[in-house]
């Protein structure tokens, strides 16, 4: 793995992870690095010192960790950005069925709908059902203007 420190045009700065440099370099051109508090994916490499994880254990394996401190205002704004750019992105590359999510994703798990994008609500005993199924599905969390 590897970290990068990111920009986009309007000058926000931003960390993230990729498994190899081509890796990062695919999903630039493609569009898929976005600036996680305003979207944009025009976004380019900033200076900085190697961050490289590899699947070796170090010498201090068997030290433990500190605990992490709880999020800071600024990583709270851009995970919260992060979310916003990613649930975009799900609206706009999926179909709303609403409150027949759970039918809707059993039709096309087993062919009897087409195949395709779709986002909606279902209750939680659908959900394990769908789960316990073997039904893909993901769970967006609400952003804060959801909540209101």
């Amino acid at each position: 793995m590897i970290k990068y420190r990111l920009s986009c045009t309007d000058g926000h700065e931003f960390e993230s992870w990729f498994r190899t440099i081509a890796e990062y370099d695919a999903q630039s051109r493609s569009g898929a690095v976005a600036c996680p508090l305003c979207g944009s994916t025009e976004i380019t490499k900033q200076p900085m010192a190697p961050a490289v994880v590899s699947g070796r254990s170090s010498s201090n394996a068997g030290l433990q960790a500190r605990p992490q401190a709880p999020a800071d205002q600024n990583t709270r704004a851009a995970m919260t950005g992060a979310l916003r750019a990613f649930k975009k992105v799900v609206i706009e590359n999926s179909e709303d069925v609403g409150s027949a999510f759970a039918e809707e994703a059993r039709k096309i798990h087993f062919g009897e709908a087409e195949e395709r994008n779709i986002r909606g609500s279902t209750t939680v005993e659908e959900a394990q059902a769908l789960h316990q199924d073997g039904i893909p599905f993901g769970i967006l969390p609400p952003l804060p203007e959801d909540l209101n």
